[in-house]
């Protein structure tokens, strides 16, 4: 998951979207051909990047191992907003977990809100204090 240089680097916006496929290559030809996305492999990953043509708008992977859309919200610290969540209502499915192998990707989590839809908060990998 990431998001465009040309987007503000802000908190608590929709900066991705997973898309369900139980067929890949069905599904790339679609998007590529209806929309004129660009969708390409996916790091270490079984899924596919999609990003729109202009740059503009949120990222989106298309994913084999979701059953629903997906968004995903970028925030700068999931576990407190993870614990927001759960004070207001949401329930926590799945806490902070790295992306890629060792976290390349940043990270995410899963969350229901109080009305049971299922979204993803998102962090960007944080800056390696290795000089």
């Amino acid at each position: 998951m990431r998001y465009e240089n040309n987007m503000q680097k802000d908190e608590n916006y929709i900066c991705h979207i997973i898309i369900p496929s139980k067929n890949l290559p069905k599904s790339k030809v679609f998007f590529e051909q209806v929309f004129g996305w660009k969708v390409v492999p996916q790091p270490r990953t079984s899924s596919l990047d999609v990003l729109p043509p202009s740059g503009k708008g949120p990222s989106a992977e298309l994913n084999p191992e979701v059953e629903a859309v997906v968004p995903s919200i970028i925030t700068s610290d999931i576990e407190a907003k993870l614990m927001m969540i759960e004070r207001f209502g949401g329930k926590k499915l799945k806490g902070k977990t790295p992306i890629g192998v060792e976290g390349e990707h940043g990270c995410y989590a899963l969350f229901e809100d109080p009305e049971g839809n299922v979204m993803c908060l998102y962090s960007e990998k944080e800056p390696s204090n290795k000089d």
